[in-house]
């Protein structure tokens, strides 16, 4: 005989979900790893394109993103083209995920009458189902009440939904912000009627509850149509459209603005387009894990006054000091874009893991903005414009450069131009903002000789290893050179080595994580922040 839950533990389960992607999410930082078996990713990598293909890939993936990322979210159509060995095979990858412990979420996007889309619950959310998952994915078409019993049978098994709202797809837009015409939320829009209907069910939840919404990072401004405000919403929004699909920095930046720590952002062909090696699909999950929570922690803090648009802000006040006609205006604005701390310039030389520094500081503080470099060569396979660099042609580039609107510029190897942007450093310098520069030694003499122009002041930090023996074992111990390239690499280094004494500070890295405390503290110490 089965015995009756307490009142107690029903509203314990109906919150589990959502406390435990929470927990899951400010430890790994609002990444969900997208695991999408593309027939063109299967073949890039090497692998059949069938259900075995799809098994090997999604295994692969699952070890990669495992202990760097908060969810995984399995596209249940790339497994289900294959009939029922795609099935068998999502069984497979679902339960060597419960096995290491990550949060599933199934994009199965269903719905339909609630007395057809009831046993759906028998296979995703009851015990001993077939394909047990965290949460699934649900289409409101039928209307967003039609998924009302299906969404209850989640909640009472620890389980949760996620309901499409507002999605990345341009058609969408169209219905989600139609005006409904009857019932209880009649003259608003359909995407409000189901982001409200969803959070009704998340009122009364301690923490973020476990009824979530689609809200796609490329919907831009036209969210402002819809009538719904993701800040207000108390359960998970899942995000897919990061990255490979278009959306930047900036657009989660609009889309999320005063949100609350309850976005997660999916990621799948960026990560994937590292592949089939696992160290270079872990490296790249722990980089877009990075950025998209910087992204995030921008978000939360955006103020209703001004709009980014990537690589300089226009600000109220901007506009208002193009039509200035008083000093007075003139000096309120000089005052207003006053940095609050100095740049922090941080160099060493090859092999030193300056970067592997770096990363370790964002992963802790996410408050630390890193420049983002302007290039004119070609994406590599996987690279994201405003993520890895800002993908400029020779125009545009030659065009900034003419107008000063670089820190700093470079041609390397006599072929692609990079540069530092000019105005996003002010701009993150003049909020307050802990801002990092991550730069070789010829060109942190450049930004210290075009610092003194602008008057920009600046702190330099200098990464260095343990011994130059350390550093020799290191740049061998990387494998990504040749012999010769090492031995020119080590040449270089030496330079580099001897220009230590041009640096205000310098960091010994013997380790990671060491050097990234102590990184911080002379961050802290140059913006006043408490440690």
């Amino acid at each position: 005989m089965v015995q009756a839950r307490s009142e107690e533990e029903i509203k314990a389960l109906r919150s589990d979900f959502g406390l435990r992607l929470s927990g899951s999410m400010k430890k790994y930082g609002p990444l969900c790893v997208g695991i999408d078996p593309h027939r063109k990713i299967l073949t890039d990598w090497g692998y059949n394109v069938d259900a075995e293909g799809a098994e090997l890939f999604a295994m692969r993936m699952l070890q990669a993103m495992s202990g760097r990322a908060a969810a995984v979210k399995f596209q249940a159509p790339m497994f289900e083209r294959y009939g029922s060995k795609g099935f068998a095979a999502l069984e497979r990858v679902l339960y060597a995920a419960r096995q290491m412990g990550v949060i599933t979420i199934v994009d199965c996007l269903h719905g339909g009458l609630s007395t057809t889309i009831s046993a759906i619950a028998d296979a995703y959310f009851k015990p001993g189902a077939p394909l047990l998952a965290d949460a699934i994915t649900l289409l409101p078409y039928y209307g967003a009440r039609s998924l009302q019993g299906l969404t209850n049978e989640a909640l009472d098994n620890g389980r949760g939904v996620f309901i499409a709202s507002l999605t990345s797809n341009q058609e969408g837009a169209s219905m989600q912000t139609a005006i409904r015409q009857t019932g209880d939320f009649k003259g608003k829009t359909v995407a409000y009627g189901i982001a409200s209907t969803a959070q009704k069910f998340n009122d009364g939840v301690d923490g973020m509850g476990s009824v979530g919404l689609i809200i796609g990072a490329t919907i831009g401004q036209w969210i402002n149509d819809s009538g719904v405000d993701p800040s207000k919403f108390t359960g998970p929004i899942l995000s897919p459209g990061y990255g490979w699909q278009g959306a930047e920095a900036k657009d989660l930046k609009t889309v999320f603005k005063g949100t609350k720590g309850n976005v997660l952002v999916t990621v799948s062909r960026f990560i994937a387009a590292h592949g089939p090696d696992i160290s270079a699909l872990s490296q790249a999950t722990e980089a877009i894990a990075i950025d998209v929570r910087q992204a995030l922690y921008e978000a939360m803090k955006e103020g209703e006054d001004k709009e980014k648009d990537g690589m300089g802000t226009v600000k109220a006040a901007d506009l208002a000091n193009n039509q200035q006609n008083t000093a007075d205006t003139a000096t309120n604005n000089d005052a207003a874009n006053k940095p609050k701390g100095r740049l922090v310039i941080l160099t060493g030389p090859a092999g030193v893991g300056k970067g592997t520094v770096e990363n370790a500081l964002r992963k802790a503080h996410p408050e630390v903005w890193v420049s983002v470099s302007a290039t004119t060569r070609k994406p590599r396979p996987g690279e994201v414009n405003g993520v890895n660099y800002w993908f400029l042609d020779d125009h545009q580039f030659s065009a900034k450069e003419n107008a000063g609107e670089f820190l700093e510029t470079a041609t390397v190897h006599g072929l692609a131009r990079y540069g530092t942007l000019l105005k996003p450093v002010q701009e993150h310098l003049a909020e307050g903002t802990p801002t990092v520069l991550e730069i070789d030694l010829q060109g942190a003499r450049r930004v210290k000789q075009r610092a003194k122009e602008l008057g920009l002041e600046i702190v330099s930090v200098f990464i260095a290893p343990p011994s130059f023996d350390e550093l020799v074992r290191r740049l061998k111990g990387r494998g990504t050179e040749t012999p010769e390239e090492v031995a020119k690499r080590l040449e270089t280094a030496q330079v580099e080595l001897a220009a230590e004494n041009e640096f205000d500070v310098t960091i010994v890295n013997d380790n990671v994580n060491r050097a990234a405390d102590e990184l911080w503290s002379i961050i802290a110490n140059e913006y006043g922040i408490s440690e």
